[in-house]
């Protein structure tokens, strides 16, 4: 564990609250370090020089995810996971994780999308924080996904939503997309209808 700066492609430089090596040996330590703290961490790979920046409102929980083979075995059967593969294609010995800092659980995906933004993190496969915009489910996915929401299976199905509530689910959903106009460069696909 050391306190150092961390160059990142010897272009930008961070300078993280806490760096851990030997990841093995110091995974009881990592642990017991960040037990109920939230913050943001960063996975450094040493052979490609690729990083992935998350964050957790608990980061100890958090972590223990990637010390689980299995249960990143089981994630990746399920989804894509370019971190959790490349945790498992290289080991352990080969990366460094970092806490690049502890802040409060109201600040958390602000300041996470600072770091994607600021470092530009190859193993993220999504460049907005705590959003799927950008991501496309597989056809299998979509496939399931409409099987489990047909008919009485649906969360709607056999209600009439007042015309005041449809306002509300309305205003509530153009509030929410609107945060992410300006940080995605993705634009709104346009109807081919005449």
């Amino acid at each position: 564990m050391e306190n150092n700066i961390y160059k990142k492609n010897d272009t930008k430089s961070v300078v993280p609250h806490i760096i851990y090596t030997e990841l093995l040996k110091n995974k009881s330590l990592i642990y017991i370090n960040n037990l109920n703290k939230s913050g943001i961490y960063r996975w450094n790979n040493l052979i490609t020089g690729k990083s992935y920046v998350g964050s957790s409102i608990n980061l100890g929980r958090r972590l223990t995810v990637y010390f689980s083979r299995k249960a990143m075995l089981a994630k990746t059967k399920i989804s894509i996971s370019i971190i959790y593969s490349a945790l498992l294609s290289h080991d352990y010995e080969n990366f460094t994780l970092d806490i690049l800092e502890y802040c409060d659980g109201s600040i958390l995906i602000e300041r996470e999308q600072y770091y994607i933004d600021l470092l530009d993190p190859k193993y993220n496969i999504l460049k907005a924080a705590n959003s799927r915009i950008g991501s496309k489910h597989s056809v299998k996915t979509r496939a399931l996904m409409s099987f489990k929401l047909k008919g009485i299976n649906h969360p709607f199905y056999g209600k009439t939503l007042s015309q005041e509530t449809r306002i509300k689910l309305s205003e509530s959903s153009k509030a929410y997309w609107s945060k992410f106009k300006n940080k995605c460069s993705i634009k709104p696909i346009k109807s081919k209808r005449p």
